[in-house]
């Protein structure tokens, strides 16, 4: 992000603080100095030990499963508390009157931004599920029509297909996602050989839940767009690590989670639809628009959604793209150190179009589940044992497979001493 836009930015933030000026002071305060800290900073090394800082992981933690809930920054959690206390002083006039709740609108502008998204494409949900739940509602879908997916999207990106196919007899159709991936005409070949005159709708996520792949997202837009079949992206994984830009990605709708990688407030997300297919997408939560509040949104969580403002303000002081170079190197130091351990099987692309922060393995040995849990248990290593696939239908039992995986995320609160503590841990356990 430009310095111009994250002085913009810090002023809306500070703004949605202006009743409570000695937080206002505070959180500039806080990010102003992170800012000349990084600034002044002679190496990579010391500028990550100076980003650490801002974290409250409890000490002897290695948290390297972002990809199910990330961690806040401190400045983000207080802001937060200091947020609700100030609502609970006055309710009304905090809520509906001309304070916090007023600010809400500012967040979402910001959000926007994030997302290289205009305002008026952006809606403030609580996650990916839910952004999901949403699109898929708001379709006008029939008995017949075809939702194209994969077998390896998560529970909460394809729960929103089950019900339509459930309650209308619309018909989910799966691809088999190959293993591992070694270039992208794979999954563009089988995207095309999998679309059908009855194609309505291809639901893939940008990076796969399993394995870490980054989907080919602007390759397959490609491929849909003339067709007039509506891309609807599960993007839960990708804000806050890949530095994303929804218009280049060509995706007609986009759901996140912000708790994830973005570090926001627990129960924050997003959800992009893209202007020229809003008319196809009109979700009862939209009725009444796309603002941070509505008449069909009801009453929302200010404190979080002001929080997930200055989650924003946190990635664009340290920089998104360098942000995104930082989860990269140390996956890629991951990929090194898994080297040394001949039962762990890398599923995770190498080419760096289709690789992400994410990293999986599948494992020749115990059941991931019970890795993951010593480790917990005896190391504090928190890890992830990567989910089956799924599928349903009557072709159902090929679709479904179990790597018996351990997915590992690496982000800007992790250094090296984390992956090689992991991984050496690993290393006793696997033999």
């Amino acid at each position: 992000m430009k310095r111009r836009g994250f002085v913009k930015g810090l002023a809306a933030t500070v703004a949605a603080l202006e009743f409570i000026p000695e937080v206002a002071e505070g959180l500039t305060e806080r990010l102003g100095t992170m800012a000349r800290d990084l600034a002044g900073v002679a190496d990579e090394s010391t500028r990550w030990k100076r980003v650490r800082r801002e974290f409250t992981l409890k000490p002897g933690l290695v948290h390297l499963n972002c990809g199910t809930i990330g961690a806040s920054p401190g400045l983000v959690t207080a802001a937060v508390i200091a947020y609700l206390q100030e609502l609970e002083s006055d309710p009304l006039e905090n809520m509906w009157g001309s304070s916090l709740g007023s600010q809400t609108e500012a967040v979402r502008a910001k959000a926007a931004e994030f997302l290289g998204a205009g305002k008026d494409e952006v809606v403030l949900t609580r996650n990916t599920t839910e952004g999901m739940n949403h699109v898929a509602s708001g379709l006008d879908l029939k008995a017949g029509d075809e939702v194209l997916t994969t077998n390896h999207e998560h529970g909460g990106g394809r729960v929103c297909w089950q019900h339509l196919a459930r309650q209308r007899g619309v018909r989910l159709m799966y691809m088999k996602m190959p293993n591992p991936v070694r270039h992208k005409a794979q999954i563009l070949e089988l995207v095309e050989s999998h679309i059908t005159p009855r194609t309505r709708v291809c639901s893939f996520m940008h990076i796969d839940t399993i394995t870490g792949m980054q989907m080919p997202m602007a390759d397959i837009s490609a491929i849909t767009r003339k067709r007039d079949i509506l891309l609807a992206c599960d993007g839960a994984q990708a804000p806050g690590m890949l530095n994303v830009d929804v218009h280049a990605l060509g995706v007609d709708t986009y759901a996140s989670s912000s708790h994830k990688w973005m570090l926001a407030p627990k129960g924050t997300g997003l959800l992009y639809v893209r202007k020229e297919v809003q008319d196809r997408v009109r979700p009862v939560f939209m009725y009444s628009g796309y603002g941070s509040y509505s008449a069909s949104s009801g009453t929302r969580n200010v404190p979080q959604i002001l929080g997930h403002g200055v989650a924003m303000d946190f990635h664009n002081t340290i920089g998104r793209d360098r942000i995104e170079e930082r989860c990269r190197q140390l996956s890629n130091h991951v990929r090194k150190r898994a080297e040394e351990i001949s039962s762990l099987k890398l599923l995770t692309p190498a080419d760096r179009e289709l690789s992400s922060g994410i990293v999986s393995y599948s494992v020749d040995g115990p059941r991931n589940g019970d890795i993951v849990g010593q480790l917990s248990k005896e190391r504090n290593i928190a890890l992830k044992p990567a989910q089956g696939t799924y599928a349903d239908g009557p072709n159902a039992a090929d679709m479904r497979m179990n790597h018996n995986a351990i997915r590992i995320s690496t982000h800007i609160f992790n250094d090296e001493s984390d992956v090689d503590r992991a991984m050496d841990a690993l290393k006793d356990v696997l033999g």
